[in-house]
Formats: C-alpha cells, sequence, structure tokens
C-alpha cells in the first residue's frame, strides 16, 4: 500500500534499460580499428617478405620455407593484436528532473 501511494505521488523513470555502447573515435566499428591495426602491422612484414622471396632466388625450398614463416609470424602477429588488452576511462554525468516527468 505505501508503495503504490509513493508510485502515484513521485513520477519515477525505469532506469534498468538504460546502456552504454564505447566506439572508436577514429574509426566507424571495432572491426575498422582492427582491420586499420592490421594493416599497419602487416605493411612492414610484407615488405620483408617481399625482400626475403627476391634472394630466395627462385629456390623452392626456400621460398616454401620463407612462406611458412611469414605465415607463422602473420598469425603470431593477429593474435598478438587481437588480445592486446586496452584499457577504458570515462565518466558520466547525468541529471534527472524527477519534477519535469
Amino acid at each position: 500500500m505505501v508503495k503504490a501511494q509513493v508510485e502515484s505521488q513521485i513520477k519515477v523513470k525505469d532506469l534498468s534499460r538504460l546502456a552504454v555502447t564505447l566506439a572508436p573515435a577514429d574509426h566507424s566499428s571495432w572491426q575498422a580499428a582492427r582491420d586499420s591495426l592490421m594493416s599497419e602491422a602487416k605493411s612492414g612484414m610484407r615488405a620483408k617478405l617481399e625482400a626475403e622471396i627476391a634472394a630466395a632466388g627462385g629456390d623452392e625450398d626456400k621460398l616454401a620455407a620463407v612462406q611458412a614463416d611469414f605465415l607463422k609470424q602473420e598469425r603470431d602477429m593477429e593474435h598478438s593484436i587481437d588480445h592486446t588488452v586496452h584499457t577504458f576511462t570515462a565518466a558520466y554525468d547525468l541529471s534527472y528532473n524527477f519534477l519535469s516527468a
């Protein structure tokens, strides 16, 4: 009974469905941010791969070893980027005028 009286006297809003979304500032989505990080990291690796392929001089065994090593380094780099822990700090200010409802 008391609860019904309080609810009738004070207008309240249900904030249980309040949601906050974090998005990267420089990219349209988290996938775009990941793609950008991967692209930056892989550009140096690709240049090194091209140099190694040129140095192999057509030797198929060396080419296979170079490509296998590149794929392993690429996987390791992707895992490193995907599993890097990022810290976010945020603050919010909520002003709620319960008399206006």
